[in-house]
C-alpha cells in the first residue's frame, strides 16, 4: 500500500502498531481521537480500513461487516489503486476468517481478478478449494517474495492452511521447514503460526507441547482461536478428559456469540457433536455447505473417531 506514506501521523502510528501485531492498541489509538477522518482522504481510508481490521481481529465484527456491505461509501473508491487496496484487504480478511464463499463473492461483485491477489491469499484459496499443490506453490512464493511482506496480513493464515495440507500428506519435515521460513518473515497474526506448529507437534506425537502452544494462541487476538479451541477439545477427548473438552466448548460458545462466522459456528457444532451434546447432522451440513474438502475431511474424521 503506497498510500501509507501519504497518511497523517496518527494513522501512520496506528498502522505501525498493526504491523507489529499490536492490533488492540491500534484500535484504541484510532478510537481515542477520530481527527484522522478529516485530515485527508487517504487518512480517512486507511484509518477506517485498519481500524475495522483491528476490531475484527479482536472479535468485534460490526464495523468490518458494515464497511463490507456499504462498499459504495469507501473513501477514494473511484481511485483505482485505492479501490484495489481496499478490495484486496477485505478479501484477505475474509480468507483469514475462513469465509471462502464471501471472499469469492466479493471478487465477483468487484470484478477483481484473482491474479491481482497476493500469493498468500491465492494459497489460502487453493487450499480451501482442495488444490494442495497450488496451495503449497503459492505459499512458498509468498515467503520468497520480500517486496510486500510488511502489508501481507494473510501470510500467517496462508502458512497455517499450507502446513495443514502438508501434514495431511504426511510431509511433516516440509511443514516444519515452511514454518521456519514463515517465522523469519515476522508476519502479523503470528499466533496462527503457533496453531500451525501445534499441529506439527501433534503429528510428531508431542501432544503436551501442542496443548501449551494452543493455549498460548488463545490468549491474545480472537481471530483463529476457534481453530485452537477445537484442537484443544479434540486432544482432550483423545485422552478422555471431558472436562477440558467442555471448557474448550464453553470458549467456543462465547466466541460464537461475539464472532459468528461460518468457521466458528462449524467448530462449535463439531465439538458439541463430539461431546455427544447434539447430533452430527448440523455440523455435517455446515461443513458440506462450506465446500472446503480438507476441512470436511477433518470434520468427518473427528465425528467418526468419537462415535458421532
Amino acid at each position: 500500500m503506497d498510500a501509507v506514506q501519504e497518511t497523517g501521523s496518527m494513522v501512520s502510528s496506528a498502522i505501525a502498531l498493526c504491523l507489529r501485531d499490536r492490533w488492540t492498541e491500534a484500535a484504541e489509538l484510532l478510537a481515542e481521537n477520530d481527527s484522522w477522518r478529516t485530515e485527508s482522504a487517504v487518512s480517512a481510508m486507511l484509518g477506517e480500513l485498519f481500524g475495522g481490521l483491528a476490531e475484527l481481529w479482536d472479535g468485534r465484527c460490526a464495523r468490518f461487516g458494515a464497511n463490507l456491505t456499504e462498499r459504495e461509501r469507501w473513501p477514494l473508491r473511484t481511485v483505482p489503486r485505492h479501490r484495489d487496496d481496499q478490495v484486496t484487504s477485505y478479501v484477505t480478511a475474509l480468507l483469514v476468517l475462513g469465509e471462502r464463499a464471501r471472499a469469492e463473492k466479493l471478487l465477483a461483485d468487484e470484478a477483481f481478478p484473482e491474479t491481482g491477489l497476493r500469493d498468500s491469499d491465492r494459497s489460502i484459496l487453493a487450499a480451501m478449494r482442495g488444490r494442495p499443490a497450488r496451495a503449497i506453490e503459492f505459499a512458498r512464493r509468498s515467503v520468497a517474495d520480500r517486496s510486500r511482506r510488511g502489508y501481507d496480513i494473510g501470510s500467517a493464515a496462508a502458512h497455517l492452511s499450507t502446513v495443514s495440507v502438508l501434514l495431511s500428506q504426511g510431509r511433516s519435515t516440509e511443514a516444519r521447514g515452511l514454518l521456519a521460513a514463515a517465522r523469519a518473515t515476522a508476519p502479523t497474526l503470528a499466533h496462527l503460526l503457533d496453531i500451525a506448529e501445534a499441529r506439527v507437534d501433534v503429528a510428531s506425537g508431542e501432544t503436551d507441547r501442542a496443548v501449551r502452544r494452543l493455549h498460548a494462541a488463545t490468549r491474545g487476538l480472537a481471530v483463529g482461536t476457534d481453530i485452537a479451541w477445537a484442537e484443544l477439545a479434540e486432544l482432550a477427548l483423545r485422552r478422555n478428559d471431558r472436562a477440558s473438552a467442555k471448557q474448550a466448548l464453553d470458549a467456543l460458545e462465547d466466541l460464537a456469540t461475539a464472532m459468528p462466522t461460518g468457521r466458528v459456528l462449524l467448530h462449535r457444532h463439531l465439538v458439541r457433536a463430539c461431546l455427544g451434546e447434539e447430533p452430527a447432522g448440523e455440523c455435517l451440513w455446515l461443513a458440506r455447505e462450506r465446500d472446503q474438502p480438507l476441512e470436511l475431511a477433518v470434520v468427518t474424521d473427528r465425528l467418526a473417531r468419537h462415535g458421532a
